[in-house]
């Protein structure tokens, strides 16, 4: 039987396998597998898990970097009927056992005997274990079924309180988003799918799920630390169609390619990019010269990655008037977004409000915390079935008049008030930004004596001769004084995840004076 939307994505896996054994599933540093042979090692790895006693509901270490063994442990886990936790194996040990205590592990996958004696040390933890290099035997059991409801994933993400917050995926709400994903980006088995994303963001399952179930391959880069025009050389030989980038990677690129303008590799024809606010001019200066299209995308980990996509057409991006935040636009197919006031009231276009989710991209909440799941994951009073629920983002937004695009205005929690003027901080970052040396910008809040503060980290382009007090002169040029930053810090680069996001304890102390 033909799968369907909402067939689990292993089963859809499978399925390709069925339909496509020859075809590339996984190019690697280390080497390739076809759809024939990730499935048959998928099947070595769940027959040794279940063996061990893994099965629906119990979370399995992915112990792998990404490349092969990776996307082999990766499906393995499911095909026992199991659910990966996606952990970054390079942060401290401690954090480790934190993780894996939170979300109850008692099973791992690893490439091998010492990968696995190495987890096993760092974690503290007696790990039962598969190998992802086993060759299955043609006799290999097939892949369990699944059920619609069952753990998918676990995988954390950072908490107000310090406290790594596990969030928990069900299979269904996967199903539904890897469908629409594949759809909204157009893949089909002739795409070359980079694979950039560290493997404990959600987004190397956007990557590479939806490139699976369309039977395409997931082409994993060695080193995702390198440069946009280091990476070219690297889409060119691999011919890679459709590249999901961290925003700032991508701005840094677009202004790269108009300090220096060249052709992109031929066979790249969709840019996605995410996991932070974009700003228009760069989408304007990326098209104007004729490179693929982007897809804008905004989401969450408890809403199954993406939630809402933006794509404008050369009029509606004509409209901008200067360097805007790039809209968040429309919810994707089974996700409805919210803008409410703090009565849970709609906001009309063009008020501000809290956006909150809802629909088949809701994650389960977070696992084995009711109390907090409770808190974040609340009634939804505006859907038509009870017992509906809607996830509280945090972000405030608002709906173009008009459009009815969703516009992002900052998190909850970056409204400050400077000397009496409520400031939006990434509305001083949109203004650092006009400065043609500055390629990243963070601002925050910094206590002082006096009330709080404006401090800005900024990364320049190589070799710019710009200073601290000249960037402060030329925002003083275009924006009122308490939108200026007291105090700048320039840097070579910006600290950042690897998923790409801010890690603002790295940043360095401001010089406040």
């Amino acid at each position: 039987m033909s799968p369907t939307e909402t067939t689990p994505v292993p089963l859809r896996i499978a399925h390709r396998a069925g339909l496509t054994p020859g075809a590339t599933a996984v190019r690697a540093p280390e080497g390739e597998l076809t759809y024939r042979q990730f499935d048959r090692r998928a099947r070595a790895v769940a027959e040794e898990l279940r063996a061990a006693g893994a099965g629906p509901e119990d979370t399995v270490l992915l112990g792998a970097r990404r490349g092969l063994h990776w996307a082999v442990g990766l499906l393995g886990i499911w095909y026992a009927g199991a659910a990966p936790l996606l952990v970054d194996l390079d942060a401290p040990d401690e954090r480790l056992r934190t993780l894996l205590r939170a979300a109850g592990t008692r099973h791992a996958v690893a490439p091998d005997t010492h990968a696995a004696a190495t987890l096993q040390r760092r974690t503290g933890t007696e790990l039962f274990w598969a190998s992802t290099t086993t060759a299955a035997p043609t006799s290999a059991g097939p892949p369990a079924d699944v059920a619609p409801g069952s753990l998918a994933y676990v995988l954390f993400t950072s908490g107000s309180t310090g406290q790594p917050k596990p969030v928990a995926v069900a299979h269904a709400g996967l199903a539904a988003q890897v469908a629409t994903l594949a759809e909204r980006y157009g893949l089909t088995g002739q795409d070359a799918v980079l694979q950039f994303a560290a493997p404990a963001f959600d987004v190397s399952l956007e990557e590479a799920l939806p490139t699976w179930c369309t039977g395409g391959a997931a082409v994993f880069v060695k080193d995702n630390v390198l440069s946009p025009a280091e990476l070219e050389p690297f889409l060119a030989e691999q011919r890679i169609s459709v590249v999901n980038l961290p925003t700032p990677y991508w701005s840094q690129w677009a202004r790269d390619l108009e300090r220096a303008p060249r052709p992109l590799p031929s066979a790249l024809r969709r840019v996605v990019i995410g996991s932070d606010a974009g700003r228009t001019a760069d989408l304007t200066r990326w098209t104007a010269a004729g490179h693929p299209p982007v897809i804008s995308c905004y989401g969450l980990t408890e809403s199954t990655i993406t939630a809402t996509s933006y794509e404008p057409a050369p009029a509606e991006l004509a409209r901008f008037t200067g360097d805007e935040l790039i809209p968040l636009g429309e919810p994707l197919a089974g996700v409805r977004a919210y803008v409410l006031d703090e009565e849970l009231r709609e906001a009309p276009p063009g008020a501000p409000g809290e956006l909150y989710l809802a629909g088949s991209c809701l994650a389960r909440g977070y696992h084995g915390r009711p109390g907090l799941t409770s808190e974040r994951f609340v009634a939804d009073p505006f859907a038509g079935t009870p017992g509906e629920r809607m996830y509280r983002t945090g972000d405030r937004v608002t709906r173009a008049p008009g459009s009815g695009s969703l516009v992002f205005l900052g998190r909850a929690d970056d409204q400050v008030k400077i000397r009496g003027h409520r400031v939006e901080l990434k509305e001083v970052e949109a203004v650092v930004a006009t400065h043609p040396d500055v390629v990243d910008v963070v601002v925050r809040a910094v206590a002082a004596e006096g009330g709080p503060r404006l401090a800005a980290w900024a990364a320049v382009t190589a070799g710019s001769p710009l200073t601290p007090d000249e960037l402060r002169r030329h925002l003083l040029a275009r924006t009122p004084p308490y939108l200026v930053p007291a105090v700048v810090t320039l840097m070579e680069r910006l600290p950042r995840t690897p998923g790409g996001k801010l890690d603002p304890r790295a940043l360095p102390a401001p010089a406040l004076r």
